[in-house]
């Protein structure tokens, strides 16, 4: 590579709505590697010029860091709402942790420059958030824990072509004879153009001045979401009728706006939470800069609907089914707990009182043994049969992280890669992980998701239970004299 050749970036969440409209706007300017964990995307994607397609499972930190290495940039655009394993136990906001806390060391591995995150929009007043906006916050946390630089870029609903929120909005206007408006809809909330969210990323990547800062966007005035709703219906030529309820009744709403929406209830239900929030743009140096640019409300609504007034397709409509029939085909499980963390300790004495806590717990039932070469085997009546059996993987080289790769046992199918055990420190947010990752089971997947899944996850939580009680006891306990 000459000292001419742009810029290297690497796109996290590149074959998304935002990612594929960064490439297309920034392409003349910059090198994209693209990271995906589709096949299907980078099949799809081979020999294309401007942007290298690279399949890389990002729950994985040596293969994220591998695939890092020799970029100048990273832009980080994950959610983890959609499904990626055939079954999955555990919150988005713990998974979002995980992947966030992976990117940003991979990217202090790789020695990247600059890292930009494209947060959302949070209320001014200190309230309880949603789970969505508190997920968000969260892994701004976990980015900035690094040395590597990071900006956050925060917005709300983003108006363009293939946006799922955006289609989510045009769908419900279209297709509902009478519009029922949830006390949720009186909320405050404020859009922006796809394109200028490409402008924001722009100036931060080719201006040192915005490096490291947070920056809320906004290309249109704040409104209601009822507004929004009646402003979107009047430019699509319906007038249809609203009636406001006084109450929220997300449980209802969620799922006739996402059939009617067309988009899953594991994406509408965070989003729709956080509509209970005011959620405006403050402003600052950077929206104050894009002011020039910034795209008017009916202007974006042309450009992001075809000539009937339907929202334009979604850009990774093309794989979506693939991928959703591949990872019922691969049969793996991923499975993430969030457990309190008791003073001091690391990642390696979690693993040890894991250990010690089976034996105590299932008595002479289930053994746990770990032998010279560090391998863990969980047995069934003393040694006659070995369940589970865990082999160290060469990257657990620090106090924060212990996993191992599964590799073998009764209960577990031989596959590539293998499946993974981790548990995980994040000293800023005062906790542990423990995470099951690409587990692939011996059991029928009938048999296996109504037994060993079950199991596991009382098992999980009753080791919360316990590390919480040592928290407290630790907490109680007076100083030694």
């Amino acid at each position: 590579m000459s000292s001419t050749d742009p810029p290297i970036v690497a796109v996290a969440g590149a074959s998304g709505f935002v990612g594929t409209h960064l490439q297309m706007r920034l392409g003349q300017s910059y090198r994209f590697r693209a990271l995906t964990r589709s096949p299907n995307i980078v099949e799809h994607h081979s020999g294309e010029k401007g942007t290298e397609w690279c399949y890389c499972d990002i729950y994985s930190l040596p293969k994220l860091t591998e695939a890092l290495k020799g970029c100048d940039y990273g832009i980080y655009l994950v959610h983890s709402m959609a499904p990626s394993s055939r079954l999955m136990q555990g919150d988005f906001e713990d998974t979002d942790m995980i992947l966030a806390d992976n990117f940003i060391r991979a990217a202090e591995a790789a020695k990247l420059k600059h890292v930009i995150y494209l947060s959302g929009l949070l209320p001014e007043s200190d309230e309880d958030l949603s789970p969505h906006l508190r997920s968000r916050a969260e892994v701004e946390l976990v980015l900035k824990s690094k040395s590597v630089p990071v900006t956050v870029l925060r917005a709300g609903l983003i108006f363009g072509p293939g946006g799922s929120s955006f289609s989510m909005l045009v769908n419900l206007v279209r297709r509902l004879p009478i519009m029922l408006l949830p006390a949720w809809a009186k909320s405050i909330t404020q859009s922006v153009d796809i394109e200028n969210i490409c402008d924001a990323f722009e100036y931060c990547l080719g201006d040192e001045k915005w490096r490291g800062g947070t920056y809320d966007l906004a290309s249109h005035e704040p409104m209601t979401y009822a507004r929004m709703i009646k402003r979107t219906s009047e430019y699509l030529g319906f007038r249809t009728p609203t009636i406001e309820l006084p109450f929220n009744c997300f449980s209802i709403s969620k799922r006739w706006v996402a059939y009617l929406g067309k988009v899953p209830v594991a994406l509408v239900e965070p989003l729709q939470e956080s509509l209970r929030h005011d959620l405006k743009a403050r402003p600052n140096p950077l929206l104050e800069a894009l002011q020039p640019k910034l795209i008017p409300f009916e202007e974006s609504l042309r450009k992001a609907v075809d000539e009937e007034g339907w929202p334009l397709p979604n850009p990774r409509s093309y794989t979506q089914k693939a991928d959703v029939k591949q990872i019922k085909k691969d049969r793996r499980v991923r499975s993430v707990q969030r457990m309190p963390l008791p003073d001091g300790w690391s990642a390696k004495e979690v693993m040890d009182a894991y250990g010690k806590w089976l034996d105590k717990t299932f008595r002479k039932l289930l053994s746990v043994c770990t032998d010279k070469g560090g391998v863990v085997r969980f047995n069934l009546l003393g040694r006659h049969f070995t369940l589970l059996e865990l082999t160290p993987t060469p990257f657990s080289v620090d106090s924060y992280r212990c996993a191992f790769y599964i590799t073998g046992g009764y209960l577990a199918r031989e596959v590539d890669p293998p499946g993974r055990l981790e548990f995980r420190i994040f000293p800023e947010r005062d906790c542990i992980v423990a995470s099951i990752h690409g587990f692939s089971p011996t059991l029928p997947w009938w048999l296996y998701a109504r037994t060993q899944a079950w199991v596991h996850l009382v098992v999980m939580y009753g080791f919360g239970h316990y590390l919480k009680k040592v928290d407290t006891s630790a907490v109680k306990s007076p100083p030694p004299d």
